[in-house]
């Protein structure tokens, strides 16, 4: 069990919740980018602009909200550590979409679509997103995927995919990074 570090009572200093301001909207909040899947895109995956909001004690950024429109409701969130270099590569799920948000660092991150009944059947795609081009990336089931933290300093990224983790039977299915039927080097960062 997880205790606060310290709790201490103290007297009344006359504050209440009036004492309050209430936030004024950001100044972009309405230039955040669509979810869009772009021309040259593999099927069914989205990629949106993701906007922080700066001041003088850094930043915020929005993940995932419904003013954008209707979502998959989130019923699994997890942040990944990425170290310098470090590539996790290659996985698929059966049933779930990945919904991969990158805000900070620097992320190659590589799909692959080997759906054999896709209109975009052998397409290769790939995203350079974190800080400076901060997004949110929806990969449908089926989809190949890698992601590299091209920087030189440790980086997060958050999941939120569509289903919980199933400790029982996980929807997770991988190859090794080096597999030569994926035509793509993370070594060279090309088509292979």
């Amino acid at each position: 069990m997880i205790h606060p570090a310290k709790s201490v009572v103290v007297a009344s200093r006359g504050l209440t919740l009036a004492d309050f301001e209430s936030d004024v909207p950001w100044p972009h909040a309405a230039a955040k980018t669509e979810a869009v899947a772009e021309e040259g895109t593999i099927h069914d995956v989205t990629v949106s602009s993701l906007i922080p909001h700066s001041d003088a004690r850094g930043s915020l950024c929005e993940l995932l909200t419904t003013r954008d429109g209707r979502i998959e409701p989130i019923v699994h969130v997890y942040q990944v550590t990425a170290l310098p270099g470090s590539i996790r590569a290659w996985v698929y799920h059966r049933r779930q979409y990945d919904r991969l948000a990158f805000a900070n660092g620097h992320f190659r991150i590589v799909l692959y679509d080997i759906r054999s009944n896709s209109p975009t059947f052998n397409l290769l795609n790939v995203f350079m997103l974190g800080c400076e081009q901060p997004g949110l990336l929806r990969i449908p089931p089926l989809v190949i995927h890698g992601v590299q933290n091209t920087g030189n300093t440790a980086a997060t990224f958050v999941n939120m995919p569509t289903k919980a983790y199933d400790l029982d039977d996980p929807d997770k299915c991988r190859l090794p990074e080096r597999d030569p039927r994926i035509p793509f080097s993370f070594d060279i960062g090309e088509i292979s």
